[in-house]
């Protein structure tokens, strides 16, 4: 078990179908990190569309993790290619 309070539990850049406790699921999600709003860590995830979707984590109900191409490190490198366009 780790000591830490702060362990990632989701990884920069996979796919995951995302509920929250309100029942609502997103299918096939890419999670891009986190942000804050006011204060407050949200997670943030992408579609395949671009489209973006906030989850606030006290709503955050459960997380499984899809099929990806794509680790931490590759999404880091693609996510600074794209900003230099």
């Amino acid at each position: 078990m780790s000591e830490h309070y702060n362990d990632k539990l989701l990884t920069e850049g996979s796919r995951y179908t995302v509920g929250t406790n309100d029942g609502c699921t997103f299918k096939n999600v890419i999670f891009e990190g986190t942000r804050q709003f006011y204060g407050k860590t949200m997670m943030c995830f992408k579609t395949d569309n671009s489209k973006q979707i906030t989850v606030n984590p006290s709503y955050f109900s459960f997380a499984v993790e899809g099929e990806t191409d794509m680790n931490e490190v590759t999404y880091k490198q693609a996510k600074e290619v794209s900003w230099a366009d």
